[in-house]
């Protein structure tokens, strides 16, 4: 499991000041490029890369509103690790509550950065995911 704390800001929410509901998917991804940098694997390396990794699903579950200033901690596991592909679930906790907030569910699938076909997963990327592997 790789965890990364974010507080929630202004900009990140809608009239009402709860959370805007794409924020949470932006949480997630911003979680998978921490992680990334965690492990010393920049997203410029993937990106340069001739192995692009395409969001083709995502979904989200929002269980209780997040605010202005609230501080939440959001986990990442890999749920399952394919072929060519990878699903990754992030847990969205607040730290003050102490309740989870949200869910998210997305899935990457490794492409030839020129055919834009699916190819199978590179070993450095298995490896760099395997720690965490949701068990």
């Amino acid at each position: 499991m790789f965890t990364h704390l974010v507080k929630i800001r202004l900009q990140s929410t809608d009239a009402t000041g709860v959370l805007y509901f794409t924020e949470q998917l932006k949480f997630a991804m911003e979680t998978f490029e921490e992680f990334l940098q965690f492990k010393g694997f920049s997203l410029r390396r993937l990106l340069d890369s001739s192995v692009l990794l395409p969001v083709v699903h995502s979904e989200a579950d929002y269980t209780a509103p997040l605010h202005v200033g609230d501080e939440i901690e959001v986990k990442m596991e890999v749920e399952k690790m394919g072929n060519s592909s990878l699903t990754l679930s992030y847990r969205l906790f607040d730290l003050q509550r102490q309740i989870e907030v949200g869910k998210v569910k997305i899935v990457q699938v490794a492409v030839d950065r020129m055919t834009q076909a699916s190819v199978p997963l590179p070993e450095v990327l298995k490896n760099l995911f395997t720690s965490v592997l949701f068990n």
